[in-house]
C-alpha cells in the first residue's frame, strides 16, 4: 500500500481555548443534566492532543485529567451510562469489559485539577461514524472535468501542533497515491491531475500523472513526457520552470570580452585582442605598447596577469579602480591581499617594474558583505539571480599610472547565458 501523504494544518488556540474540541462531534457543553441526556448511551473517546498536552498539563488539560486523575485511557472507546449536573458535571461511563470510570467536568469551565474543563472534549464515536458513510466515496475531478480521484475513509487525525480534526483519505484514480485533507484541499489537490504543461522556450510537454508528495503548502506532482513515457519527473506545477523544466532550461552565465576602451594617451597605441582556450576556461589576451593583460570573468570577480612590457615603472592605482554593474552602478573594487574588513578603506598600490607581472584579481565591493548566519564574509555573484536573461554589459576600470599620469583602461565583457541542453529548446 502506497504511504498516505499528509497535509498537516496548524491551528492556533487563544489561552480559554485549550479544551479539545471536536466540532459537530463533540458532546456539547451544558450546565443543565436535561439538555445532557441526549448523550446517555453514546460511545465517546478522548483523544491525545500533541500540541500543548505536556506544557498546560499541569494547568488542568483535559486530557491529562482524564488520564492521571480519573483513569481513563486516551483513545479508549467509552459508552455514557450516565450523566449528572450540579456544581460540577459527572459522567458515568464503561468500556467494554464493563469497567466503569468517572470523569467530572467543571461546571464553570475552569482549568483546575477538580475536573475536565469542557464536555466538548469527549469525541461522538456514533455520530461520526454515521457520518463517515456518507463520506466515503465522494468524487474528484480535474480542470477538465475529469473523475480522477476518490474518497475511501474519513478519520480523526491528531496532526502535530493542531487540535483533532477530521479528514478524508482520498486515491488517486491515475497512480493509486493515497491523500489525506479536507474537501476543500482534496479538489484542489486533484484539479491539475492530467493537465498538460509547456514551456515556449522547451520541446518537450509533460502531463501530470499522479501525487508524488504533499508539504505544507507545497504539492509536488510527478509528470510523463508526452512523446517518451519512460521520462518521468517531479515538481510543483505552481512553478514548473523551477522545477518541471528546470533540467532543460539548465545552464549557466559567461562573460565574454568585447572590447577594451584605451587610455587617451596618444603615447599608448590600440592594442590587441586575442582568445585563448586555457583548460576549458576562455581567456582574453590584450596587448598595447605599455601593458600586456590576460583576463577573464567569473562569477564573482575578475581574474588577470598583468606584465609592464614599458620602458617605465607602471603603477596599479587600487583606489580609483572602478567596477560598473549592469545597470551602470558603479563601486570600488578590492584585489588579492585586501581585507574584507578594509574593503573600502585605503588601498595601496602596486608597482610593476619593466619587463615584471602580477597575478592579481578584481572584486566588487558592492557584492561583499558579512553574513550574520554564516558568520564568514561571502561574495555574492555578479551575474542575475535568474537564468537565462540578457542581462547586458560589465565593466572593470583599471587605473594604471605611468610617471604622473594614470591612463584608465576600461575592459567591457558581455555577459550572455549558455544553455546545458540547447538541442531541447526551441531556440
Amino acid at each position: 500500500m502506497k504511504k498516505i501523504l499528509s497535509i498537516f494544518v496548524m491551528l492556533l488556540a487563544t489561552v480559554s481555548t485549550f479544551a479539545q474540541d471536536y466540532g459537530e462531534f463533540s458532546v456539547k457543553h451544558s450546565s443543565s443534566q436535561d439538555e445532557l441526556q441526549q448523550y446517555v448511551g453514546q460511545h465517546v473517546q478522548v483523544f491525545k492532543y500533541n500540541g500543548y498536552a505536556g506544557m498546560y498539563a499541569k494547568e488542568g488539560h483535559d486530557e491529562y485529567i482524564f488520564k492521571s486523575k480519573f483513569g481513563g485511557v486516551v483513545g479508549k472507546t467509552y459508552k455514557i451510562e450516565k450523566i449528572k449536573a450540579g456544581k460540577q458535571i459527572v459522567f458515568e461511563l464503561s468500556d467494554e469489559s464493563g469497567a466503569k470510570i468517572k470523569a467530572k467536568v467543571n461546571a464553570n469551565g475552569s482549568r483546575d485539577y477538580k475536573g475536565m474543563q469542557s464536555c466538548k472534549s469527549f469525541f461522538l464515536v456514533d455520530k461520526f461514524n454515521e457520518s463517515k458513510q456518507s463520506q466515503i466515496g465522494i468524487t474528484f475531478a480535474n480542470s477538465e472535468g475529469e473523475v480522477v480521484g476518490k474518497s475511501i475513509d474519513y478519520i480523526m487525525d491528531t496532526a502535530k501542533d493542531s487540535y483533532p480534526k477530521a479528514f478524508l483519505i482520498a486515491q488517486s484514480e491515475l497512480d493509486g497515491t493515497k491523500v489525506k485533507g479536507t474537501k476543500e484541499v482534496l479538489q484542489k489537490i486533484f484539479l491539475p491531475l492530467g493537465k498538460i504543461l509547456s514551456n515556449h522556450k522547451v520541446k518537450a510537454q509533460f502531463k501530470v500523472v499522479g501525487i508524488k508528495d504533499v508539504l505544507s503548502s507545497v504539492v509536488i506532482y510527478n509528470v510523463q513526457n508526452t512523446e517518451n513515457p519512460s521520462i518521468v519527473r517531479s515538481g510543483s506545477i505552481t512553478n514548473p520552470e523551477a522545477t518541471i523544466f528546470k533540467e532543460d532550461l539548465s545552464g549557466h552565465y559567461i562573460s565574454a570580452l568585447s572590447k577594451v576602451e584605451k587610455p587617451s594617451n596618444a603615447a599608448i597605441r590600440y592594442g590587441k585582442t586575442t582568445t585563448i582556450e586555457d583548460k576549458n576556461i576562455t581567456k582574453y589576451s590584450y596587448i598595447d605598447n605599455v601593458i600586456d593583460i590576460l583576463i577573464f570573468g567569473g562569477s564573482k570577480q575578475f581574474d588577470f596577469v598583468l606584465k609592464n612590457i614599458s620602458d617605465n615603472s607602471i603603477k596599479v592605482v587600487w583606489n580609483e579602480a572602478v567596477f560598473v554593474d549592469f545597470d551602470g552602478t558603479t563601486s570600488k573594487i578590492m584585489h588579492a591581499g585586501t581585507k574584507y574588513s578594509q574593503r573600502e578603506g585605503d588601498q595601496p598600490a602596486t608597482t610593476i617594474i619593466k619587463g615584471a607581472k602580477i597575478e592579481d584579481l578584481a572584486a566588487p565591493n558592492c557584492n561583499i558583505r558579512y553574513s550574520d548566519t554564516l558568520k564568514e564574509w561571502v561574495t555574492e555573484s555578479m551575474y542575475p539571480k535568474d537564468p537565462a536573461l540578457s542581462p547586458g554589459q560589465l565593466k572593470l576600470m583599471l587605473p594604471i599610472q605611468i610617471k604622473d599620469v594614470i591612463n584608465e583602461y576600461v575592459f567591457i565583457f558581455d555577459v550572455s547565458y549558455v544553455y546545458n541542453h540547447p538541442e531541447r529548446l526551441n531556440l
